[in-house]
Formats: structure tokens, C-alpha cells, sequence
């Protein structure tokens, strides 16, 4: 396609430096030690708000989708049933804003998914860059779409079962 430069970083490679990508980023990376992969990680909540695009009162708020994700490490350990030793469950949100060509299916009760693509793109029109991001789908909801930015809302410490720490 003429006009567009496609730039491919590999999220799950702790030497790509991601910072300049992603905003706050470095809450998950002070966690994991790296970018997480999000493999086999599940989607808890999904908010999309349509934004608030006002021109004539100077308001250009586009879409902003925000979602909540329980993600961890798998280790190379096994415990006493067989089972690899997952670690540093966290709850982590994430925003995407100016949200735009946005596809979902298949939402249901767990919502795992094999990995979080996010692939930064140069247009020769506007928006530019972009990023295409893709929940791939293991179990549950995949989807797709462009937005223009992507920030790590939140980062936090939760159970096994995806409960925050300190909470029942």
C-alpha cells in the first residue's frame, strides 16, 4: 500500500524498548521485568465510550476503549501437582484512544487470549501514526482495531483467581 510505512515491534522481546509506544508502560515493566507477552491472559471488563467531538465548543474527544486484564507469568517450575508456577498476577488496564474500525466477538466468562498484538504504523494522511491492535482469541472475546495512543492506566497485584490484593 502506497503511502503507509509499517513499523513491527515485538511486544513479548524485553530488549525492544516499548517506552516511547506505550504510555506508562513501565508500570507493567517494573512488575514483569519486561513487556508481557498477555499470553493466556483473560479480559475481565471492556468500557468503549464514544468520546466527546464538539467542534464548535473546541471538544475532539474520539472513542477511547479501556480494558481490564488479569495477566501473569508463567515459570518454567513445577509444583508439588505437576502444574507450572505462574507469577506476578496483576490486574492491568489499558486505554486506547481515538478508537476507530473497532471488531469484537465472541465475549463469554473467561475471555483468555493467546496474545496482545499491538503493531505501530506511519499513514501519509491523519491520523499518523497509528497502532492496529488484536486481542487474539484463545477462549472467548477476540477483536480489532487502529487507535492513535495506548496507556497502561493501572497495574495491580491481585490473586491467582484475578481478586485484587487486600480485597475479600
Amino acid at each position: 500500500m502506497q503511502g503507509v510505512r509499517t513499523y513491527r515491534v515485538n511486544m513479548s522481546e524485553p530488549t525492544q524498548s516499548i517506552g516511547a509506544l506505550i504510555g506508562n508502560s513501565e508500570k507493567l515493566v517494573e512488575i514483569f521485568g519486561y513487556w508481557p507477552t498477555f499470553h493466556d491472559a483473560e479480559i475481565i471488563d471492556l468500557h468503549i465510550w464514544r468520546g466527546n467531538v464538539e467542534p464548535e465548543a473546541g471538544r475532539n474527544v474520539f472513542p477511547i476503549l479501556t480494558v481490564k486484564l488479569h495477566v501473569w507469568e508463567i515459570t518454567s517450575e513445577v509444583n508439588t501437582e505437576g502444574f507450572l508456577v505462574s507469577r506476578c498476577h496483576t490486574l492491568s488496564t489499558l486505554s486506547f484512544h481515538n478508537l476507530d474500525e473497532f471488531r469484537m466477538e465472541g465475549f463469554n466468562h473467561q475471555n483468555a487470549i493467546l496474545r496482545l498484538s499491538i503493531v505501530q504504523e506511519e499513514r501519509a494522511q491523519p491520523p499518523s501514526p497509528i497502532f492496529a491492535v488484536r486481542f487474539d482469541a484463545a477462549f472467548g472475546m477476540g477483536a480489532s482495531f487502529f487507535c492513535s495512543r495506548v496507556e497502561v492506566v493501572d497495574a495491580v497485584p491481585c490473586s491467582a483467581d484475578g481478586i485484587p490484593s487486600g480485597v475479600g
